[in-house]
């Protein structure tokens, strides 16, 4: 009997799954999935307990989903090189033929990688076919160059080729080819999706399997240790959250920039995950490119872009994981004071916008995306702190904390990374706060001890109260001395 394994990474859904899908054809619906949990995952330096429960989450999702469709995921303990190493030899000691073909998703962190270079030749080893597809990203890196082999290192050119190929014959199937599932989504969303697979681990072992699934047992001793509210998870929470901002992306232009205002997808933990991904968007959306130059629309394709841009930048470069995308800017002098970083993540630092910020972060695991550049320029270049203490803090905090978005928008901020934001430009967080939150609504909602103030006490420094602390910095000065800070190197 041939049938095939799905390997499962950050593609954690049926809908829109490339491989998954050419599995499916290819052995009539005889595919099973299997994630493979590696536990040095753990001691990573990007780890966050709140974000390793939101991903446990949607991998129990997603086996209900597997299994309510005729399929079945198995969480095997281990790494992938011993988890598929120990499946064979059980497969092997039961008379389990080999899978005839093992899929996965492309990704594109350094790690991940080296992984399926390591998993491939393993595979390729022990006689067993194997390939990978394109998934999260609509079109990858290899596919957008401009000439020689090399890629884009500023976001304008690189958006200008992004969208002549989104415009090609090629890139529109692949969008049309990604309506086809709105189909099977709709169904599972009522509940009425039809058992189309054929193969489940329990049938394929006949019973006698021995290898056991940890997934629950990890929920439950995870739960324990989270600090903050886990929202639902899987395809079908991503996919009526789509739904629900297709109904205002037209306004999303004039609204993004407001944090008080309900003005963003918050799609961005769900593309963490795979729940779903920016092809699938770019499909329920029927985006055009530019049609109006500033609508709705138009304003969130370009965030959509902004999003491959960083994909691409690290998978050409993948240092930029430990260190700075521009050179002459390795070796700054930052002034790392370490009692100003605390008042930062605990958004004690006097300054209310950047407070209000830190605390919807720490209390929710989110943070409004204007609130994030506020944040992270405050403390580059007010505290003069490593970018990199930050962009760590925010993966430890952050549910949709993803290594390419999270360094490239972390090293924008920091006027380090690839098409950054000059160095002298610098935010003034009175003037962002007075643009953006100009009746200190959101201030008040995540600090609460300023609920009283006049909103026009919010834009300047706050001096003698009772329980909020003064601002730690002069922004003036520390300007001055974060120009002259850029300028020595």
């Amino acid at each position: 009997m041939s049938y095939g394994i799905h390997w499962f990474r950050r593609d954690l859904r049926v809908a829109g799954n490339v491989a998954l899908q050419k599995q499916f054809k290819k052995h009539d619906g005889r595919v099973v999935g299997i994630f493979c949990f590696d536990k040095k995952f753990l001691a990573r330096d990007d780890f966050s307990v709140n974000r390793f429960q939101f991903f446990l989450e949607t991998l129990r999702e997603l086996k209900k989903e597997l299994r309510a469709i005729g399929s079945d995921l198995l969480l095997m303990d281990v790494g992938p090189d011993q988890a598929f190493k120990l499946l064979f030899e059980q497969m092997n000691k039961t008379g389990v033929d080999l899978p005839s073909t093992i899929s996965w998703s492309r990704d594109y962190e350094p790690f991940a990688v080296e992984r399926d270079d390591r998993m491939k030749k393993f595979f390729d080893k022990m006689g067993v076919d194997n390939f990978d597809e394109r998934d999260h990203l609509l079109i990858e890196p290899h596919e957008l160059e401009k000439g020689k082999g090399e890629g884009y290192q500023v976001y304008s050119p690189f958006a200008r080729k992004w969208l002549s190929l989104y415009e090609s014959d090629e890139i529109q199937a692949r969008v049309k080819l990604y309506k086809k599932g709105f189909t099977y989504l709709r169904k599972l969303e009522k509940g009425d999706a039809e058992k189309v697979f054929k193969l489940t681990w329990k049938k394929l072992f006949n019973g006698k399997m021995d290898i056991e699934d940890h997934l629950d047992e990890y929920i439950r001793e995870n739960l324990k240790k989270v600090d903050v509210e886990i929202p639902p998870s899987g395809s079908v929470v991503a996919w009526k959250k789509i739904l629900d901002f297709k109904k205002k992306i037209d306004e999303y232009g004039d609204k993004r920039d407001f944090p008080q205002l309900d003005g963003t997808s918050k799609l961005s933990m769900y593309l963490k995950n795979g729940s779903i991904t920016v092809p699938q968007i770019i499909a329920v959306f029927d985006l055009e490119p530019y049609q109006k130059k500033s609508s709705g629309r138009d304003v969130y394709l370009s965030e959509l872009i902004w999003r491959e841009f960083y994909y691409h930048i690290l998978a050409r470069f993948p240092n930029v994981e430990h260190e700075s995308f521009l050179e002459k800017y390795r070796d700054l002098k930052w002034g790392n004071n370490k009692k100003w970083f605390e008042a930062w993540k605990e958004g004690k630092t006097g300054f209310p916008i950047v407070d209000a910020g830190m605390r919807e972060l720490k209390e929710t695991g989110w943070m409004h995306n204007r609130v994030r550049m506020i944040v992270a320029s405050f403390l580059t270049k007010d505290l003069l702190i490593d970018w990199k203490w930050g962009e760590k803090y925010f993966m430890d905090k952050l549910l949709d904390g993803d290594l390419a978005p999270n360094n490239g928008g972390w090293q924008w901020a920091a006027s380090t990374g690839c098409d950054p934001q000059p160095y002298f430009r610098i935010f003034n967080p009175w003037l962002q706060s007075k643009k953006f939150d100009p009746d200190g609504v959101y201030i008040k909602k995540f600090v609460p001890e300023l609920a009283n103030e006049d909103p026009k006490n919010l834009h300047q420094p706050i001096i003698g109260h009772h329980s909020y602390p003064a601002p730690i910095v002069d922004h003036s000065i520390q300007r001055d001395l974060a120009l002259l800070m850029y300028k020595e190197v």
